[in-house]
């Protein structure tokens, strides 16, 4: 027996061991990117209540994707650097935002939030309030499309 033929089945297998073994390590960073848990994407809506309230538009950008969507009263925003410009203008027309989390449904990817909202008006000093439902999607733990649902109520 020739040592081409006594190696050759234990080559084989070893090619095929290292294939197998190189797969797995190609998909670990997909592992990774693996989708949040309830607890986080409840972080993630208390961030966004908390970054509205302290007028801080990089904070509401940050957990949005490069290319999100972002749908509220008409208006809609396409990637991150118009949702942070639409939130900094705004906070010129409103200020002492303050945002009530009723409740949340969190379902893999899809999240919903119903929350409260009131601001004021810099420049007449109204005060507004509005019920809002949110509807949005995650991915690769960053949201890529927001979706509200306001219902505005009298002025204050």
């Amino acid at each position: 027996m020739s040592l081409k033929q006594k190696y050759l089945p234990w080559l084989i297998i070893t090619v095929i061991m290292i294939t197998g073994i190189s797969s797995s390590l190609i998909t670990l960073p997909t592992m990774a990117q693996s989708p949040l848990l309830p607890a986080q994407i409840e972080q993630m809506i208390v961030r966004q209540a908390d970054a509205w309230e302290n007028q801080d538009s990089q904070a509401i950008a940050n957990d949005f994707a490069e290319d999100a969507i972002f749908i509220a009263a008409g208006f809609k925003f396409v990637g991150q650097e118009q949702i942070k410009k639409a939130a900094e203008n705004y906070f010129k027309q409103f200020h002492q935002t303050s945002v009530n989390i009723k409740q949340t449904i969190i379902e893999g990817d899809r999240a919903a939030v119903e929350w409260d909202w009131r601001d004021r008006d810099r420049q007449t000093g109204q005060k507004s309030f509005a019920e809002d439902a949110i509807i949005f999607k995650l991915a690769q733990g960053k949201i890529v499309y927001w979706r509200e649902y306001i219902e505005k109520k009298k002025q204050l």
